[in-house]
């Protein structure tokens, strides 16, 4: 039960707080009830690997959006656009909750890399790809094992390359191919 238990002892009111279940099971085992704790700090290791995480994800965040802005609606370009900034903010925060500085996104939203957007949509799904297959390798065999001791980058980071390798990528796979059948021509948003 929780809450708060009135009580009348000799002619006067008191209130007593009650105990939840799992207040007393803590207080049996030794368990303090405390508020969360600000993270260990980061190694200079996991600190560059943090920051360079979250460059890739602005960068792909970036690709994606110059890739909308040349092909308004495209799937699935609208969807992972999304997905990359949730996960450069989710990066951003791990840095926040340590009291870190984020690094500043490098210029406006597409800015330096819409010149690079591939003529078709096709194409475009096709380079996305290749990005997203380098992304996971870097995450999996570079920044994954240099973050190692710290679960909540390490949980940050794992939620990322499952997001590229089970969603991202085979939606972009699915898309390059409906283009490519529809002889690049075919734009279908």
């Amino acid at each position: 039960m929780t809450g708060r238990s009135h009580e009348i002892a000799d002619g006067e009111e008191t209130w007593t707080r009650a105990s939840s279940g799992a207040d007393r099971r803590r207080r049996r085992i030794g368990c303090a009830i405390s508020t969360p704790s600000r993270p260990k700090p980061l190694t200079s290791e996991a600190l560059a690997a943090v920051a360079t995480a979250l460059e890739r994800e602005r960068q792909s965040h970036e690709f994606h959006a110059a890739v909308l802005a040349r092909f308004p609606g495209a799937m699935p370009f609208r969807l992972t656009v999304e997905a990359e900034a949730r996960h450069a903010a989710a990066l951003e925060a791990l840095l926040r909750r340590r009291g870190l500085a984020v690094p500043e996104a490098p210029s406006p939203e597409g800015a330096t890399i819409d010149h690079t957007v591939p003529a078709t949509l096709g194409a475009a799904c096709l380079e996305a790809v290749t990005a997203k297959e380098d992304r996971i390798r870097i995450f999996e065999r570079v920044l994954l094992p240099l973050v190692a001791g710290y679960p909540d980058v390490e949980r940050v980071f794992a939620r990322i390359v499952e997001a590229a390798r089970e969603r991202h990528l085979p939606a972009l796979r699915h898309w390059a191919g409906d283009h490519h059948r529809d002889g690049e021509g075919g734009e279908r948003i």
